[in-house]
């Protein structure tokens, strides 16, 4: 029997399967259940996965079961709680190398040295942004952005590079359907959204000044792959009062330039 059946017999009423045809529904579910424990905060029990990934607590047990002999997941004895394991720490070192983190990690370094703000490398994750690379400014006052973290990608500076070089960038605006708005500067309105990626298309960067959230300004350039396609936004972030409009047009060349180069030092045909 086929494992990419979509039908359920455990689900409850409504669940909807997920799996694309020709998947394993096995490794699917266990994926779903790693990841849930990969953005959770803490240890999670049994019903609480159950209830994040939509699935019988009868089914995750034995899933949880299976990671728990194969080490990608540990439970606490005290609590009979689960978190990730040691095998699941060894395959994320080793994706930080062959995805090109370690080769684009010092480069970030320099950056946030030289600007002395806060740097982050995003990717695309769906309709969203995903914080992969991060390295938090050294001033007391700064905006703290955790590895993991998810991002809108209409109103913000690494967001707008990823739609801006997409290969369909109004298909991909129309794609995000409503445009929610977070602050006063917020571009909810798909034209006007449309027009700004047309013109960081032509200069190269974007920048974001309290469009998420107010007082924060983002300055981001897009990592180009070697086929042309946008594989990654870099961006230096700040308070505004740090960031004037003068001081962005001298950082606009220079996260330019660290993009270019980061492009430069991953591996041929690799993506992050």
């Amino acid at each position: 029997m086929s494992e990419s059946v979509s039908t359920d017999p455990e689900a409850g009423a409504g669940q909807v399967p997920d799996q694309p045809a020709g998947t394993s529904q096995s490794v699917m579910r266990a994926l779903r259940v790693l990841r849930a424990m990969r953005v959770a905060d803490g240890e999670l029990g049994v019903a609480e996965i159950a209830r994040t990934v939509g699935l019988p607590m009868t089914t995750v047990h034995r899933i949880l079961k299976t990671l728990l002999v194969a080490g990608y997941v540990v439970q606490n004895a005290a609590t009979e709680r689960y978190h990730l394991g040691r095998e699941a720490y060894l395959l994320g070192r080793a994706v930080a190398n062959t995805l090109g983190f370690d080769a684009a990690l010092p480069l970030l370094e320099h950056l946030a040295d030289e600007t002395g703000e806060s740097v982050n490398l995003v990717v695309r994750d769906g309709n969203e942004g995903l914080v992969v690379l991060r390295i938090e400014s050294q001033q007391a006052l700064r905006f703290t952005q955790p590895v993991g973290t998810k991002i809108p990608l209409h109103c913000t500076s690494t967001g707008k590079v990823l739609l801006a070089f997409g290969p369909d960038p109004e298909a991909e605006v129309r794609a995000l359907g409503s445009l929610q708005r977070f602050t006063p500067e917020t571009i909810t309105s798909p034209p006007k959204l449309l027009h700004e990626l047309e013109t960081i298309r032509k200069q190269l960067f974007s920048v974001n000044r309290g469009e998420r959230i107010p007082g924060v300004c983002g300055v981001a350039a897009p990592v180009l792959g070697s086929d042309g396609t946008v594989v990654a936004g870099l961006a230096v972030q700040g308070p505004e009062f740090r960031l004037p409009a003068s001081r962005v047009e001298d950082l606009a060349p220079l996260v330019i330039s660290v993009a270019q180069a980061i492009a430069a030092a991953l591996p041929r045909g690799y993506q992050i």
